[in-house]
């Protein structure tokens, strides 16, 4: 794959932060707007500072080979305050990743605390897989987390990373290079142009009910994108495949419709699932907005559906 000067610059950015030992956790939007209220967190006076918190910073302040290989990425912006990354850097699992800077805007290339649950996810899942794994589909990789871990966790030598946004498309491959991990890329919303069978499956679809946020938005009530992309994902399995999908599910009188919906799916095609709420409430900021007049709480869920010879009921 041909690198630009900004692509190896970025790279070696990877690799200059992981020598200083830098570590970052992302969390919520609603955390970064109380966090930089406070006074402390005007200015960027050291790298979790400018490629964690996202703060502006005078050039020459901080490292200066960090300060250089982001001027060559192009990932500087003038601010009135100084200059501003245009990336976040974070560490999922000790591995490093690229994605969009805060605040993030609709085409954001997105990474927060549901990758995290996403991650340990596939690593409780994974950590003991009983057959071999070569191919691996992530679905709606956006910064490749998924796709990464799951290929360390497995050995897959066939990984593709298939999401909506080109930009995080290049993330993703950076990520991947960086990770060691040889990844191909697919641009598109769909399953359909992509050729199986895959072995394993992984998806963390938006779920979002009608947000307008690429990132985010599951359309209708946040369940319509989690259900097709499990629907499209059932086809392109192997005979021993998996499809592994974390996302939220939105609770109505103590109902989940997401469920029953993938009970069904599952059943048409003779297979077996396993549903478990990770979290019970996530997101309760979103139950202010009309979309969500009816609902009583989004849960984070974890859904395995597979051969039924290897997985129990739910």
């Amino acid at each position: 794959m041909h690198r630009t000067d900004a692509d190896l610059a970025l790279l070696e950015l990877l690799a200059a932060l992981r020598r200083r030992g830098y570590r970052f956790v992302t969390p919520t939007n609603s955390t970064y707007r109380i966090v930089l209220r406070r006074p402390d967190k005007r200015i960027g006076r050291d790298l979790r500072d400018v490629l964690g918190w996202s703060l502006p910073f005078c050039p020459g302040s901080i490292d200066e080979e960090v300060e250089t290989l982001l001027a060559r990425a192009g990932c500087l912006a003038a601010v009135d305050s100084g200059v501003k990354a245009t990336v976040r850097v974070s560490e999922v699992q000790s591995q490093l990743f690229l994605h969009s800077a805060y605040p993030p805007d609709a085409d954001a290339v997105f990474l927060g605390p549901d990758t995290y649950r996403f991650a340990e996810f596939l690593r409780s899942e994974l950590s003991a897989a009983s057959r071999p794994i070569v191919r691996i589909l992530d679905v709606g990789a956006g910064a490749g987390v998924g796709g990464i871990i799951a290929a360390r966790l497995t050995g897959a030598s066939d990984v593709v990373l298939s999401d909506v946004n080109a930009r995080g498309l290049h993330l993703a491959s950076l990520n991947a290079a960086h990770a060691g991990t040889p990844v191909r890329t697919a641009l598109g919303d769909s399953l359909g142009g992509l050729e199986g069978p895959f072995d394993l499956v992984i998806a963390n679809p938006p779920f979002i009910a009608d947000d307008g946020r690429t990132y985010a938005d599951g359309g209708h009530d946040g369940t319509a994108l989690s259900l097709r992309w499990a629907s499209e994902a059932l086809t392109r399995l192997s005979p021993d495949g998996r499809l592994l999908m974390y996302t939220g599910a939105p609770i109505v009188q103590g109902e989940d419709a997401l469920r029953e919906a993938l009970a069904r799916a599952a059943s048409a095609h003779s297979m077996r699932f396993a549903y478990r709420e990770i979290d019970p409430d996530i997101f309760g900021g979103e139950l202010r907005r009309a979309a969500y007049a009816k609902f009583e709480r989004i849960a984070a869920v974890g859904i395995v559906i597979g051969p039924a010879r290897e997985i129990g009921a739910a």
